[in-house]
């Protein structure tokens, strides 16, 4: 059976791919990664992707239509050449790139980072897709341009910014187990001011069927405890000069939610409120050659967990602030160099956490951008220092070198390689929590090499990257004599890899099209800490060795129908790797109608997920639904 199973699945992607193939130049019908697509991540200034020294997969805005992605969890887990670690529909997400940790690759909004620095980590289903016009994720070693967190690579998100005619976009939007939507975004300008507002309010039940294996005998019953209710804010304002431009933005999110737990497990009706307030602004002056840029955010976060069974109501607030100033200037006819200085403190209340829950942060960084005919240099060096209320003075110091190496002015041929060192300082957690916290901790380091070949034009691109990643002092909790757990850093991880990805469009006519993308990643993680222990060169936990995503659209004059397959490979539940969850395969499908009503646009959306009505679990015993649809009605006028 679970051969058959497979050899359908595989049909199906067969089906989905033949659209991928080389083409003359012509409109694509998807902007992911549209040559020449422009990256603002992999050097801190605008570089066109095919000359960027590192991969780096950029989202637009018709690759969150054509997903019908609600959330930034739901944009990357169909697009994006990473793996969401999903707790359930609606938990917890986060994400793995190249076999790291989810504290390990940053998560940045307009270059800020917004990471808890009591968690170290994000839940992506709390960061809505209305606010984002685009979505970039930088593969490799981040830490030399950015600081800390950045082993894995480094995820940006852009938020929307005014066009010169005004906008406005209102959606709504109704599914299974009782979801529902609503969204509206404003945005104009007048003169030299621009604003943007967006307002978003979704819930749902949760309450879908799925088979408790933990009963007898087993049978199909309900989640419960499931439900979830979240809103957001989102609003700027801009000013530009002739020789500046000033934003400021402001985002709330407050959410509500049931915790599940485990399906096998009763319903304890835990609870949990979310509730982050997120100020930055950007200053940006040219003149004579130069470019200053300036950019603060403020952060705070509020989390309140409920357990009535335990008698427990506890509230962590957190408080972020993080300040910036870069100097960006040419330096004869082949270098744009710059540098600059960066700050930060971070602190922390929680009935667990010790009371000196607090650090300050100072940075130093230079890097460049060489151009000799048709090969370019990305150097790039930082030195970050951290110092807590607690523990030793920790510094660490993050160089990178990357190139670009164009062979053939005639051919659309680019060569990347670069190295680079990264580090992950402990997080509050790590070192306050009471009891068990480790106020010595140090930092973790990651050495990064990494080389690929790109190629393509406006209509096709294909990409191959080979990696290779060491990390030193993995901080991993483990028990004690006392009957408590405690962070050390004992752990060595080794990951080699691969990842190859593919894009084309085909116009056919003026009023037909066909389109296609394909991303696969082999991560080969392993724990290399201690050789007399059974989990020594053992896969990590939760990192599958293969991972494949596709898709294929079609656009018929006003209708377009995308369709959307995921491979994910068995993912080991233990250390030792004997025990590990059967490969996941997963098709969605999403039909648009898209219809002109005076000045403005309506889109009548068709979502329908699990096509083929698979048991799907990417953690185990937090199942996903079986196939369930979602309509979307979304009025859109004026310009972007």
């Amino acid at each position: 059976m679970g051969f058959f199973m497979h050899a359908r699945f595989s049909a199906l992607l067969f089906v989905l791919l033949p659209a991928i193939w080389p083409v003359a130049a012509q409109t694509p019908l998807d902007t992911t990664v549209v040559l020449p697509g422009v990256t603002v991540t992999a050097a801190r200034s605008q570089t066109p992707t095919t000359t960027a020294p590192v991969r780096v997969t950029v989202l637009g805005p018709e690759a969150i239509a054509a997903t019908g992605a609600r959330s930034v969890a739901d944009l990357l887990e169909a697009r994006a050449g990473l793996f969401v670690k999903r707790y359930g529909d609606g938990g917890l997400a986060t994400l793995s790139l190249r076999g790291t940790g989810a504290a390990q690759t940053l998560v940045l909004v307009d270059g800020h980072r917004i990471a808890d620095p009591q968690l170290g980590q994000l839940d992506l289903n709390l960061l809505p897709t209305i606010l984002l016009d685009g979505v970039e994720v930088m593969h490799g070693a981040g830490s030399a341009l950015y600081g800390t967190d950045g082993l894995g690579g480094v995820v940006n998100l852009r938020t929307v910014r005014p066009g010169p005619t005004p906008r406005a976009r209102l959606a709504g939007g109704l599914g299974a187990y009782g979801e529902r939507q609503g969204s509206l975004l404003l945005s104009g300008s007048r003169g030299r001011f621009s604003a943007t507002a967006a307002a978003e309010y979704s819930a749902a039940d949760g309450d879908f069927p799925y088979v408790n294996e933990a009963l007898f005998p087993p049978r199909e019953v309900r989640r419960r405890n499931a439900d979830r209710a979240r809103r957001a804010l989102y609003a700027t304002l801009g000013h530009r000069g002739d020789t500046h431009r000033t934003c400021l933005a402001a985002w709330i999110n407050d959410a509500e939610q049931g915790l599940p737990g485990l399906a096998s497990a009763s319903p304890r009706d835990e609870r949990q409120w979310d509730t982050n307030l997120r100020l930055w602004a950007d200053h940006e002056r040219r003149r004579r050659g130069r470019t200053l840029r300036l950019g603060g955010l403020v952060q705070h976060s509020r989390l309140r967990y409920v357990h009535p069974g335990l008698q427990i109501d506890d509230t962590g607030r957190t408080l972020l602030a993080s300040a910036e100033a870069e100097v960006q200037a040419l330096a004869g006819r082949r270098w744009l160099l710059a540098g600059g200085l960066a700050g930060g403190f971070g602190q922390a209340a929680h009935p667990n956490l010790a009371e000196q829950a607090r650090d300050g942060h100072a940075g130093a960084f230079v890097h460049g951008t060489g151009h000799y005919d048709r090969l370019r240099l990305y150097p790039a060096l930082r030195l970050d220092v951290y110092a807590a209320a607690q523990g030793p003075l920790r510094r660490a110091v993050s160089p990178r070198l990357g190139l670009n190496l164009q062979p053939s002015p005639a051919l659309p041929l680019y060569l990347k390689a670069g190295a680079g060192r990264s580090f992950r300082i402990p997080t509050f957690n790590d070192r306050f929590w009471q009891p068990g916290g480790n106020p010595d901790l140090r930092p973790e380091h990651g050495w990064t090499v990494d080389a690929g070949l790109m190629a393509g034009t406006p209509a096709v691109q294909a990409e191959v990257t080979a990696f290779a990643t060491r990390i030193t002092d993995q901080i991993v909790w483990e028990p004690t004599r006392q009957g408590f757990w405690s962070p050390a850093n004992v752990q060595r991880v080794r990951t080699r890899g691969l990842e190859a990805s593919l894009r084309a469009d085909r116009p056919l006519a003026p009023w037909l099209a066909l389109g296609g993308h394909a991303f696969y990643t082999l991560t080969d993680a392993r724990d290399r800490s201690a050789p007399d222990t059974p989990a020594y060169d053992q896969p990590l936990r939760y990192v599958p060795r293969h991972q494949l995503k596709a898709g294929a659209g079609l656009r018929l004059g006003p209708l377009r129908l995308d369709l959307l397959a995921r491979y994910i490979g068995r993912r080991y539940l233990t250390t030792d790797g004997r025990q590990a969850l059967d490969p996941l395969r997963a098709l969605d499908g999403r039909l648009r109608l898209r219809l002109p009503m005076g000045p403005a646009t309506a889109t009548l959306a068709l979502s329908v997920y699990n096509l083929t009505d698979q048991h799907l679990e990417i953690i185990k015993g937090y199942p996903l639904p079986p196939r369930h649809a979602r309509l979307q009605l979304t009025l859109d006028a004026g310009g972007r």
